[in-house]
């Protein structure tokens, strides 16, 4: 893999799907920081993309929900698709859904994803105790979570033995206004197409 790869993928525009994924009502609701650490993951997985196309793998729940916000975005993923990989990068989003062998693979794909990542970062694939980590998956046997455990996180899951909670605790409002300003003025934002007004 060259550095011009590298660098091409370090390079894509990002802030308009960040900016969909904290959006409230048509997004997750996800806080700056929890977008921002699962973008650092996204990135990693369309490295490992393309250096490894052939194989096959499933990312973690935060780093496919950011992908599929991505895919929403037709012309900015296509275009994006077109400059890392040459081509189009297809997922297919009902693996695991189909019955219990169907299960079984993809946790082997998901088991398949963790040695490449860890092989090539030479981190470990889940970093539940790291603040600016957004996990998603099984921490221990008994308990799924999917976000970051920390002060000012998304979290989704199971707060405490009767609380049940997902959404956005102690968000900064005031950054995420900071970054949805960003993304508008980012130049892919700006020259896309704007719907007119029906006369």
């Amino acid at each position: 893999m060259n550095a011009h790869t590298m660098h091409t993928i370090a390079a894509l525009d990002l802030e308009p799907i960040k900016v969909k994924l904290m959006h409230e009502e048509s997004g997750e609701g996800w806080t700056l920081e929890h977008a921002n650490a699962v973008e650092f993951e996204y990135r990693r997985f369309l490295f490992l993309m393309k250096k490894y196309p052939h194989e096959q793998t499933a990312p973690l729940v935060d780093v496919d929900t950011f992908w599929h916000y991505h895919i929403l975005d037709t012309m900015k993923y296509h275009a994006d698709c077109e400059a890392v990989f040459g081509h189009y990068l297809h997922h297919f989003p009902y693996i695991g859904l189909r019955g219990e062998d169907d299960e079984a693979a993809h946790i082997r794909v998901g088991q398949r994803m963790k040695e490449l990542y860890e092989d090539t970062f030479g981190e470990d694939y889940v970093r539940a105790s790291a603040a600016a980590f957004a996990h998603s998956g099984v921490l221990v046997e008994d308990f799924a979570h999917s976000g970051v455990l920390a002060a000012d996180v998304a979290h989704s899951g199971v707060l405490a033995s009767d609380i049940a909670h997902s959404g956005v605790l102690n968000t900064s409002v005031v950054a995420a206004e900071a970054a949805i300003v960003a993304a508008q003025q980012s130049s892919f934002y700006s020259l896309r197409p704007r719907l007119s007004p029906s006369a």
